[in-house]
């Protein structure tokens, strides 16, 4: 007896389609949905977060959109999102606060036409709010209605606008003389920590230029410097943990950088400019911080070094929260936050600790105090 193969694989492509027919319906059906253009950029669709600088009276917009058009007028209502906030900063270890309304204009209702996909743009004004307090803002809206009977998307149905003003500030210009130092002993005891600030070198040319030094009383060190015996002038290296690892990226001089070195369980790691440059592994060790110093390893350091925006933390941050906040104030009173030194005093030979645990660095000798503002949205500019 002949077996028809070629009549086998069509009937049991069919029962295949059938089956996978079913299985899509019962389990895969494509409803329509409605949700906010902007929550779901063409790249990914896991991005409901806007960054906006607002200078002066700023204007952005967003679209409301169908998966599928209808073939009515679809009204739709916005609000704002105070839960969706709460998620975020739960999730990303964050601080934001939902800006007060008075500086915030838009409109809440918008139609989709009868056909469309997408709404006209809905117009959102803000205006320029003060920083002095460094919290973080942000203004979370959703849609919160509409009568059309589709689904609403579950993740982009809102959208975050994370909100900044420019970071301006003057800042000190110091040397081998200025030797800015805390004094007494601190008593940070933590087995978490990280510290940032902007930083500018006029040179590289010698070993051994420290930017920071801060003795600690458990038998190791974190000790930041430019160059090493065997070690180009221009990375800079960590010597802490009883062990030591080096930048991969060089610095130039006469520029801007943001960095950051982070340390939680047995690991250190190097950040600038808010992007992860190295890491060194060692024996996990608790710290006992008693003070900090700047530019502190005496003849060796020959360069003319500016800062900004100093801070210590008793705890590690993530890369996500030194990218956020490096170009922004922070709130002083900001979780694990035990010293910031913003440097924007303007004179005189104290920087002053704005978390008022007092902390402050006195310097040798007075630096010398710019006159014009350095913008550390783009410093380098």
């Amino acid at each position: 007896m002949k077996y028809n193969f070629a009549k086998a694989a069509l009937v049991f492509g069919a029962g295949l389609l059938a089956l996978t027919g079913c299985q899509d319906a019962e389990y895969q059906e494509i409803t329509n949905r409605i949700y906010i253009s902007e929550a779901a950029p063409s790249a990914t669709f896991t991005q409901q977060t806007v960054n906006m600088t607002v200078v002066g009276q700023t204007t952005t917009t967003l679209h409301v959109r169908l998966a599928q058009p209808v073939d009515r007028d679809v009204r739709v209502t916005l609000d704002y999102a105070p839960e969706a906030l709460a998620s975020y900063n739960e999730r990303n270890g964050a601080n934001y606060v939902q800006l007060d309304s008075k500086y915030v204009q838009f409109t809440n209702e918008t139609v989709i036409p009868a056909g469309s996909l997408s709404s006209d743009p809905v117009e959102i004004q803000i205006s320029e709010f003060p920083t002095d307090s460094g919290e973080s803002f942000c203004i979370p809206i959703k849609i919160a209605s509409t009568d059309a009977p589709v689904e609403m998307a579950r993740t982009t149905s809102h959208l975050l606008y994370l909100l900044s003003t420019p970071l301006r500030q003057i800042v000190p210009t110091m040397n081998a003389n200025t030797f800015p130092e805390g004094t007494g002993d601190w008593g940070i005891t933590t087995s978490e920590w990280t510290l940032e600030a902007w930083i500018w070198m006029s040179s590289f040319s010698i070993n051994n230029q420290a930017i920071f030094n801060a003795p600690v009383s458990k038998g190791t060190e974190i000790y930041i410097r430019f160059g090493d015996a065997d070690l180009a002038y221009d990375k800079l290296q960590i010597k802490t943990g009883g062990s030591q690892f080096n930048s991969n990226q060089s610095f130039s001089p006469n520029t801007w950088y943001h960095v950051a070195f982070t340390y939680a369980s047995g690991k250190c790691t190097m950040y600038i400019n808010g992007i992860e440059d190295s890491s060194k592994e060692f024996a996990a060790t608790d710290y006992v911080i008693n003070s900090l110093q700047l530019c502190s390893s005496g003849s060796y350091f020959r360069a003319n070094a500016r800062m900004a925006q100093v801070r210590f933390w008793k705890k590690a941050l993530s890369a996500s929260a030194i990218k956020d906040g490096m170009s922004r104030l922070v709130a002083p009173d900001s979780d694990g936050l035990f010293g910031y030194w913003k440097l924007d005093d303007g004179s005189g030979s104290i920087y002053h600790d704005a978390t008022g645990n007092g902390y402050d660095l006195t310097c040798r000798t007075e630096p010398e105090w710019g006159t014009e503002e350095v913008d550390f949205s783009d410093p380098n500019k």
